[in-house]
């Protein structure tokens, strides 16, 4: 069966169940021979030290002895953690309120670390065309421009050009934040896929065949700890993510650190136009009691209760829109800022960490920071 694709990128799913068979299991044996010569090459070194009664041989073929037996115990934990992978789900790192929107308990971790990116992928995509429309239109008003010039003398004016000038620019910022938001997410998805494929296939099997290597121990060991981070806590981590921005209670409202748009609009313009949200009222209605109340019950005051409450609607739809063009822009660049900047900075950080405590159990510790600057 042909690998299924994420865009033109590889399903997580097929690159776990086709890893074991496709890079890990090639190197048992030979991880298994290079304990066998790393055996060989210390039992002689050892003779070496008792020939010549030399303590510190000794003393070091009995540090080389404990790091043979923890070599193969590492081995011996790497290849059932691996064939384990396609039954790790979501459920065994979240409980069962905190998983995300459209994620099932039974969903693979790794599935569920892509749809993450799915998602946000999708979003600002949305986000983007919609500002892209806007932007049409926009500059149609701004270049609406009347003409009055009869026998060549008159006006010719851009009346809106004024009121479009800071909405361009508005919509030019939130364009920013969405596309560097969009490549980020991409960039991390196509980093997430390529580290499961080779890490999986390649740097893993290597790395276990160098740990079972005594004179390339330390490097070999290096590369399990960073092919764990990469293959355990990045999917992780960002399910955790995932479940921060995308989590939905049981009765059906957003219940992550997030304000949900929907109910912040409505609670907003409930305010704006007299209102709350989910009300028969209109907010006509609203204004025109409000103002008949104060001004009384007769003709006269009826009249103008009405022409007072006319006057407050369209006070309050002028107040409604800029507020529109207020919450709008904050709410898509500050999400935009959360999902591309804040989040997968601060993931990195911990994966930063994890990669170089890991790297340093197994063997060497590393660095990797240039190579999560790039991610």
């Amino acid at each position: 069966m042909a690998p299924r694709l994420i865009g033109n990128l590889l399903n997580p799913e097929d690159i776990i169940v086709s890893g074991p068979a496709g890079g890990l299991w090639d190197y048992f044996g030979l991880a298994g021979m290079a304990l066998v010569v790393s055996s060989v090459i210390i039992a002689f070194i050892y003779m070496w030290g008792i020939i010549f009664k030399n303590t510190q041989i000794t003393n070091y073929v009995k540090q080389e002895i404990f790091e043979l037996v923890v070599s193969a115990l590492i081995v011996i934990l790497i290849y059932p953690s691996v064939l384990a992978m396609k039954d790790i789900t979501v459920s065994f790192l979240l409980p069962p309120d905190l998983i995300p929107d459209g994620v099932e308990p039974e969903t693979s971790l790794y599935v569920a670390t892509s749809k993450y990116y799915e998602r946000i992928d999708q979003d600002m995509a949305g986000w983007l065309n919609m500002n892209y429309v806007m932007n049409v239109y926009v500059d149609q008003i701004a270049s609406v421009t009347p003409y009055a010039r009869p026998l060549g003398v008159g006006l010719v004016a851009s009346p809106l050009a004024g009121l479009a000038s800071p909405i361009k620019q508005l919509l030019y910022n939130m364009s920013v934040a969405l596309s560097v938001a969009f490549i980020i997410n991409f960039a991390q998805l196509s980093v997430y896929i390529f580290a499961l494929q080779a890490f999986l296939k390649y740097y893993l099997p290597l790395g276990i065949f160098l740990r079972c290597f005594t004179p390339t121990r330390r490097l070999g060991g290096t590369l399990i700890g960073v092919a764990v981070a990469f293959l355990f806590v990045l999917p992780a981590i960002t399910t955790i993510t995932f479940s921060m921005f995308y989590h939905v209670s049981p009765t059906g409202e957003s219940a992550g650190p997030l304000i949900n748009f929907g109910s912040m609009l409505d609670h907003y313009m409930g305010d704006v136009f007299g209102g709350s949200g989910g009300t028969e009222d209109t907010p006509f209605t609203t204004m025109y009691e409000s103002n008949l109340t104060e001004s009384g019950g007769g003709l006269i005051d009826m009249i103008t209760g009405a022409f007072g409450a006319i006057g407050r609607l369209f006070t309050n739809l002028i107040g409604g829109f800029f507020l529109m063009l207020l919450l709008i822009p904050m709410s898509v660049v500050s999400l935009a800022f959360a999902v591309g900047f804040i989040m997968p900075a601060f993931n990195i950080l911990i994966f930063t960490q994890a990669a170089k405590g890991l790297a340093k159990s197994f063997g060497e510790e590393v660095d990797i920071t240039a190579l999560t600057r790039m991610i």
